[in-house]
């Protein structure tokens, strides 16, 4: 095996230095510049792409807080639109009951006079009628004859002091 021959050390350590002295220069010199390059590539397009993402976390942020402030007003115009509403609700609900509390007041009273006007007749009819038995009574068990008024101022005497 020639590698190994003592012989050939020096020229092979002649074209290793030569080589890796030729490598060297040209990774230093081409490739890791390019390299370089392409990383600080990179990295501007990430720091790009981050801070474009915090703007439109920002963006997304302000959306949110506009639509939670949309919602919070919506809740606040209904939970209003309700308020207006049951109290017009109650309102309404007043008004009918007072219209009906004056309903029933005017039949009441209607009632009240019919049964008093009715009561009224009755008893006019129950003295009549006592007036008529009174006469036929004392007609068949005595010969008196009384006049209407006399039976009346009687019978009115009678009731005063029975109440």
């Amino acid at each position: 095996m020639p590698q190994l021959d003592p012989e050939f050390f020096i020229s092979q350590l002649f074209w290793l230095v030569v080589f890796f002295s030729f490598l060297l220069f040209f990774l230093w010199k081409v490739s890791l510049p390019r390299i370089a390059k392409v990383i600080e590539k990179r990295q501007n397009t990430i720091d790009e792409n981050l801070s474009y993402a915090k703007e439109l976390q920002e963006q997304a942020q302000k959306i949110e807080n506009k639509i939670n402030n949309q919602i919070n007003q919506a809740k606040q115009d209904t939970d209003d639109q309700i308020k207006k509403t049951i109290s017009s609700l109650q309102d309404d609900v007043a008004s009918k009951l007072t219209v009906l509390d004056k309903d029933l007041e005017d039949k009441i009273s209607k009632s009240e006079k019919e049964i008093m006007k009715n009561r009224d007749n009755e008893i006019k009819n129950i003295d009549k009628e006592i007036l008529n038995i009174t006469k036929i009574t004392l007609s068949k068990l005595t010969n008196i004859d009384l006049s209407d008024n006399e039976i009346n101022s009687i019978i009115k005497s009678k009731k005063e002091a029975i109440n």
